[in-house]
């Protein structure tokens, strides 16, 4: 684990204080201070932004990051989807079966009038229940904090982080999500991929396959190498 911790330091260091920060927040202020602080501050500009940059955090852009990965390495796509697949799933069963009672911010000022109004962009979908925990999150902490360990440049850890933490502020911008549904999500996307990584990769390390180490090539690439036609796979390391 102290191996992967360092792997990533880039972007768990200051993970850790934006949590410590958030979470002080959180600790001093009524539940819809945050959010509005977050919501009352708009502009057309980050109306289209937002709307189009949340989708980070959506399991399809996950999917799209796993199917990417086979281009690049097998071990490493099983990797991301092992990561996708959990904690998506963990979020779900929060969701659906334990905080199932949570309203979503559209829902709550509704039934608790005497708050400024929200700010909600035409076109976007409210929802009213199910918030806790932000799914977008969980997915975007995990898959950026993924794409962290693979790089080669660890510190596009820092890149990450933001992207991560934009998808989150997304969330609480477009009024579908609080402040501690977005924390909590973060919470549970970063820690359940550092669980899954450190479990995975030495089981992955003590029963190599050669499999681990193909991808898939472009046509294009076989045909350049002078192959009859183009062959799904690459036994190349790398």
């Amino acid at each position: 684990m102290l191996q992967l911790l360092r792997q990533t330091r880039t972007f768990l260091v200051p993970y850790a204080v934006l949590l410590l920060a958030v979470g002080g927040v959180l600790l001093l202020t009524p539940k819809h201070a945050a959010f509005f602080w977050v919501n009352g501050h708009h502009a057309p500009f980050f109306d289209y932004f937002f709307r189009a940059f949340t989708n980070v955090g959506d399991g399809l852009f996950y999917v799209l990051v796993v199917l990417a990965l086979l281009f690049v390495r097998f071990r490493w796509a099983l990797l991301a989807f092992a990561c996708f697949a959990l904690t998506s799933l963990v979020a779900q069963i929060g969701k659906h079966l334990i905080f199932t009672g949570h309203p979503r911010p559209f829902r709550y000022f509704s039934e608790n009038p005497g708050f400024p109004p929200l700010h909600v962009i035409e076109g976007v979908v409210m929802g009213t229940l199910k918030s806790f925990p932000s799914g977008h999150s969980t997915s975007a902490f995990s898959v950026f904090l993924v794409l962290t360990l693979l790089a080669n440049n660890k510190k596009w850890g820092y890149a990450y982080l933001l992207l991560a933490a934009g998808a989150a502020y997304s969330r609480v911008y477009l009024a579908q999500h609080f402040m501690e549904d977005v924390y909590a999500g973060s919470l549970l996307g970063t820690a359940l991929t550092l669980l899954i990584i450190n479990c995975l990769n030495p089981y992955l390390d003590h029963h190599p396959r050669p499999w681990h180490q193909w991808r898939l090539r472009r046509p294009g690439q076989a045909r350049r190498q002078g192959q009859a036609g183009p062959t799904p796979l690459a036994g190349a390391k790398g």
